[in-house]
């Protein structure tokens, strides 16, 4: 399909691993390159949940390094008294 397609192989190879739905549909495609679609379709992209991205990104490497500071401050205070 690649060399076969008309707008030429760089139309595909710019939208290749990614969605390019939208770009299907700006072009307007005939009723034959919609047929042709239903054999070539691989499926949907969902999007990435970034509320589970940031916990894990940020605030899970911000809480352990105020842990390990808590814990260097106390213990660099016991060792002083003792």
């Amino acid at each position: 399909l690649l060399f076969q397609h008309p707008g030429g192989e760089e139309v595909l190879l710019e939208q290749a691993g990614r969605d390019a739905t939208e770009s299907f549909e700006d072009v307007g495609h005939s009723t034959d390159a919609r047929e042709m679609l239903k054999e070539y379709y691989i499926g949907e992209i969902h999007p990435v949940r970034t509320s589970c991205l940031f916990w894990s990104t940020w605030l899970i490497p911000i809480f352990g390094a105020l842990v390990i500071g808590l814990m260097y401050r106390y213990y660099m205070l016991d060792g002083r008294t003792s």
